[in-house]
């Protein structure tokens, strides 16, 4: 076993070694050179290997492939699990929509077997290829940043070691080791972006571009989008607070800012609230800051923005809430949770709406627009509203925010 593999694996895992680790094996060269790199490692470790293979069903080589990760699970000892994704419609970008189905397919099986963190085999291939395809979008520091080694999505870690290892390097090992490994046809198809990329990554090579020096310029752009990420916590810090669930932001301070600190200031605001996975477009974002800007407001992601006594208020818009209820002490619009004396199923959490808050005396006591007070969170039985625990104080009823009210500057720096 070639000591860099070893190497990566330790330095990942150091002083955090799970007790259970879900390896993801495709039987490609990667993932297969994955799965036995972390039998070497766990041999001296304590740690229990688990090994997942995801069938998108679109292709009769899945089935060899398949059948190859179980013959090595056999071989090692390890317990291997197949799931099969059905959900492909035919519309929308394949790659994409296979991609989100794994990732979801795998944390639910992660989550059922008590297992925290699961092993992918992206390679500094996959990040040079990527930098690439993100480069022709003509993305900025965070879209040219590396894919992250560690990252918790879904609930799960995912670890990534070989960010640093080429693909040429593994296949070496791969022979020398005398392990067969499968070679997705796929990668012949000149229709997918990144296959055509890998192609112009071989001309590049050429002009002295390699892998490696994408590889290395991904990782200087994460310690650069770290820096401007500390940069807007700190921004965050002097000019933003959190009241009843809505960002507030001082207008003032916020026109100090250069304008990459203040946009990235936004964008966390919307992507918080709405607890989006993927941040707004840039020319949409680029938008709601000429709106601010022009002390008026803007709708993006589910999200309103409006200026107002001069603050920059950011909070859910209604209509995004139109029929999304919860029953009481479950997740309300990925935020809230709302706890009291009863748990009558019956009884629902919804937004508050404009009518009902009209009726609530001394809410303009609150010092917030009303459209922000009328998307938080209130108790209903049929259309009668029994509780609005955030603009009524109410000591049987209580709504609080997932994680607290440090939950939105924590945000800021959990890549």
């Amino acid at each position: 076993m070639p000591a860099p593999l070893l190497g990566e694996i330790e330095d990942l895992l150091s002083g955090q070694l799970p007790e259970r680790l879900g390896v993801a094996v495709s039987g490609g060269g990667d993932s297969v050179a994955l799965l036995a790199a972390f039998v070497e490692f766990a041999k001296s470790k304590p740690i229990d290997l688990h090994v997942i293979t995801v069938d998108h069903g679109l292709r009769p080589e899945a089935k060899h492939e398949t059948a190859l990760v179980t013959d090595l699970c056999l071989r090692w000892q390890l317990p291997h699990h197949v799931e099969y994704w059905t959900g492909w419609t035919g519309e929308g970008n394949l790659q994409a929509s296979a991609r989100d189905a794994r990732y979801g397919l795998i944390a639910d099986w992660a989550c059922a077997n008590q297992i925290t963190h699961v092993a992918l085999g992206h390679t500094a291939d996959d990040q040079a290829e990527t930098f690439v395809m993100r480069l022709a979008r003509g993305a900025g520091v965070d879209g040219l940043s590396a894919m992250s080694s560690r990252r918790v999505r879904h609930g799960i870690t995912w670890l990534r070691p070989f960010l640093r290892i080429e693909r040429s390097a593994l296949r070496s090992f791969l022979r020398a080791a005398r392990l067969d490994w499968c070679e997705d046809p796929s990668n012949e198809n000149r229709d997918f972006e990144r296959i055509r990329v890998r192609d112009a990554l071989s001309v590049l090579g050429d002009l002295g571009v390699q892998t490696s020096t994408l590889s290395d310029v991904a990782h200087n752009m994460s310690r650069a989008r770290e820096a401007l990420d500390w940069q807007t916590f700190l921004a965050a810090q002097d000019a933003a607070v959190l009241v009843y669930g809505t960002v507030a932001i001082e207008l003032r301070k916020f026109r100090m800012f250069p304008e990459e600190i203040a946009r990235r200031l936004i964008v966390h605001a919307i992507t918080w609230i709405a607890q989006s996975t993927y941040p707004p477009r840039r020319d949409a974002v680029a938008q709601v800051m000429r709106a601010v800007r022009a002390g008026s407001g803007a709708t993006l992601e589910g999200c309103q923005v409006t200026v107002e006594n001069e603050m920059i208020w950011v909070f859910r818009e209604f209509n995004a809430l139109q029929g999304v209820s919860s029953e009481v002490g479950d997740m309300w619009d990925d935020r809230w949770i709302v706890t009291g004396p009863e748990d009558d199923p019956d009884i629902e959490v919804r937004a508050l709406g404009i009518e009902p808050l009209s009726e609530i005396a001394d809410w303009r006591d609150l010092g917030m627009p009303r459209a922000a007070l009328a998307v938080t969170p209130s108790v209903w039985y049929d259309d009668k509203m029994i509780a609005a625990p955030v603009v009524r104080h109410d000591p049987e009823w209580i709504a609080e925010l997932d994680g607290g009210q440090d939950a939105f500057f924590a945000a800021l720096l959990s890549h």
